[in-house]
């Protein structure tokens, strides 16, 4: 884990005060709709997850950090 995704994780924890996130919370961290991360999840696409009891979708805070690192584009 690089340190990056490190501070990532470090600033959403202190942001959200927990370590999973719902989907909606998830969605507005990675400018993503939610429609969209329930179509990833469906095609087994996209950042692991946990579902509850509930039927509801959480995805913990180090998914969240390791998805933003991994779609960062890097310029020369």
């Amino acid at each position: 884990m690089s340190n990056d995704e490190k501070l990532i994780i470090e600033l959403l924890h202190n942001k959200h005060k927990k370590i999973l996130l719902s989907k909606k919370e998830t969605a507005g961290e990675v400018s993503r709709s939610c429609s969209s991360l329930d179509r990833d999840r469906k095609a087994s696409l996209g950042m692991q997850y946990i579902k509850a009891g509930d039927g509801n979708i959480y995805y913990p805070i180090s998914e969240i950090a390791s998805f933003i690192m991994r779609s960062m584009t890097k310029t020369l």
